[in-house]
């Protein structure tokens, strides 16, 4: 699936694989493999647990093409094979033949920084045979030599600080090796006696890969390439629970290179992705609330392998539902799911009433970018607190929401309560934020000046809102070169003299996925399929072609508005180098099986 001859290779995308934490990626500069974990929650520009791939064969450095499959990562050279298959397990195995060596050599991401720089604390061959490294704060290693024998070479300088360490993976009088690689972040437990054979290891990636893949329906027709990548591209963010950390059941994450953790909205992204088992994408929807502060209510921002973040992130949770429900019907919503999900879900509707109170019974205001997603639009231009229609339009979707989890379980009347309350909100949405074009943002009880595709998100509220309402939002999302690009549609309009695709930009003028996702499905859901179809198209299309990264610039020549140049930073962290994303697979699945199909 990634490797040379390929449609991509690693210089963006990681190789994973879902419940392992070890991760691989092609250096940008180099072009070595380098191996790694996601669950320091390092980020690869400033990561000490990196360790490059290298092959030998005697002292002879050996090139060597790769290939990566849902079973195994493969490595080619001349006069033989290296294979590193990540398992379900906190181990790897690493399996060599035709007399070559593996090198794992601590380095970094970018070129000249120290190798170590202080974060290995020892290396030790313990009495067993195995060989163990203790990576501060990142961790440890392990090597089980099952074939073979392993060779370490360490610097140190004057001060006891390593300054380079490499182990190199030997192979036996056959010229075989065969090795497992175990990790934890505090302590490796007793090894196993016995380990599963290679086939089985392979096979179970493949199995558990052809499992996780029938959560989705089948792509539209020509998007059976992507549909393969971006499956793959979640599946492989896929954690397990346990393993030592704090995941009490799968959750997603990001990505494994930079953002290593589960974040809030992406579980939901990915929940109503799942229209061929409703159940688990409601499960996939409800796994923030595993973390919910028992006094506030409120859902932490994104949840890493040990620590979950204080941040928060919009209440997407009632979107996704009701983009399931209208999908999939709500027989998934049993009685006892309700009784459970219910309480959770009101406070965290409290949360966001008493801790972002605008002053106005269920009217919210943001204090920072972050309460809402966006976070460099051009809708804050004026500061803040802001009254967003965005915040709103997730408001009243939860409202919604929580009303038919009370309903659910029989609390009648307060599920009427939770009702009206939502059509209260929602002729607040109306009355005092559309302003005839689209849905303005309003600070200080002024609305902002902003050409912010946010101010068309409600949206995502579908036939909730008037029709004339629909139509002129349909109108304008679909007019050539205001917002509707090639590729799909941009963040800030072409139109705009602030809009920016540069090198730290987000939601200031670049196609970015979840646009796309909040835009189509919500003329999905407000009866302009075509229409929706008909745009999805170019982002998917996009994605497709350039692979599944969160954010494309519409343009690389000049912005529209001024005619100033636009400078499109090169390398693999800022501007286009942005890595594959689980945000953009997600949102490409939602797309490519349910919106696209929908107009066929």
């Amino acid at each position: 699936m990634f490797g040379i001859g390929e449609k991509f290779d690693l210089t963006h995308a990681v190789y994973a694989r879902e419940g392992s934490a070890f991760f691989l990626i092609e250096n940008y500069y180099s072009h070595l493999l380098q191996l790694s974990s996601y669950k320091p929650g390092a980020w690869l520009d400033s990561n000490p647990f990196l360790f490059n791939l290298r092959a030998f064969l005697g002292e002879r450095e050996m090139p060597y093409t790769y290939h990566g499959d849902p079973g195994s990562m493969k490595l080619t050279c001349m006069t033989g094979q290296l294979e590193l298959i990540f398992t379900y397990n906190e181990y790897a195995r690493i399996l060599g033949t035709g007399g070559l060596s593996l090198m794992l050599e601590a380095s970094r991401y970018k070129p000249g920084a120290p190798a170590v720089d202080g974060a290995c604390h020892g290396v030790c061959t313990l009495p067993d045979g195995t060989t163990e490294l203790s990576w501060s704060t990142y961790g440890k290693l392990r090597l089980n030599p099952l074939k073979g024998s392993v060779k370490v070479e360490t610097e140190q300088n004057d001060v006891g600080e390593y300054t380079a360490v490499k182990l190199t993976l030997l192979p036996d009088a056959n010229g075989e090796s065969d090795f497992a690689l175990h990790e934890d972040m505090i302590e490796i437990p007793a090894l196993p006696k016995s380990y599963p054979a290679p086939e089985e290891l392979r096979k179970d990636g493949f199995e558990r890969y052809a499992s996780f893949r029938q959560n989705y329906r089948k792509p539209a027709e020509g998007f059976e390439q992507l549909f393969n990548y971006a499956s793959h591209t979640v599946w492989a963010r896929r954690t397990k629970p346990g393993a030592g950390g704090i995941y009490k059941s799968p959750m997603i994450l990001m990505h494994y290179e930079y953002l290593g953790e589960g974040f809030s909205w992406q579980q939901s992204f990915n929940g109503m992705a799942m229209l061929n088992n409703p159940k688990e994408g409601w499960r996939q929807i409800c796994t923030m609330f595993e973390y919910q502060n028992e006094q506030t209510g409120q859902l932490p921002g994104n949840v890493g392998f040990l620590t979950a973040n204080a941040g928060i992130q919009p209440p997407i949770q009632g979107f996704a539902l009701d983009y399931l429900i209208q999908h999939c019907g709500d027989s998934f919503l049993t009685r006892e799911e309700c009784e459970k999900m219910y309480p959770k879900f009101a406070k965290w509707l409290d949360f966001w009433v008493t801790y972002r109170s605008a002053g106005r019974g269920d009217v919210v205001q943001i204090n920072s970018p972050n309460d809402s997603g966006w976070d460099d639009a051009t809708i804050f231009a004026d500061g803040f607190p802001t009254v967003n229609p965005d915040l709103m339009a997730f408001m009243i979707d939860l409202l919604e929401a929580t009303g038919r989890l009370a309903e659910g379980c029989g609390k009648n009347a307060e599920a009427e309560e939770y009702y009206a309350r939502s059509k209260c909100l929602l002729q607040i949405l109306l009355d005092e934020h559309w302003d005839g074009d689209r849905f303005v943002t309003m600070h200080n009880g002024k609305p902002v000046k902003s050409l912010s595709i946010a101010g068309f998100q409600p949206i995502i509220l579908g036939k909730k809102l008037p029709q004339n309402i629909i139509d002129r939002i349909t109108e304008q999302l679909l007019e050539e070169d205001n917002y509707l690009t090639e590729i799909g549609l941009a963040s800030e309009s072409l139109r705009s003299a602030n809009s920016d695709y540069g090198t730290s930009t987000f939601v200031h003028g670049r196609v970015v996925a979840p646009v796309q996702l909040f835009m189509c499905a919500g003329l999905n859901l407000a009866g302009k399929k075509k229409e929706a179809a008909y745009i999805a198209r170019r982002f998917c299309r996009c994605s497709q072609e350039r692979g599944c990264i969160l954010g494309f610039p519409p343009r690389t020549d000049v912005y529209p508005a001024t005619g100033k140049p636009v400078f499109i930073t090169p390398g693999p962290v800022a501007s286009d180098g942005w890595p594959w994303s689980s945000w953009n697979a997600c949102s490409n699945l939602t797309l490519i099986t349910s919106v696209i199909p929908e107009d066929e």
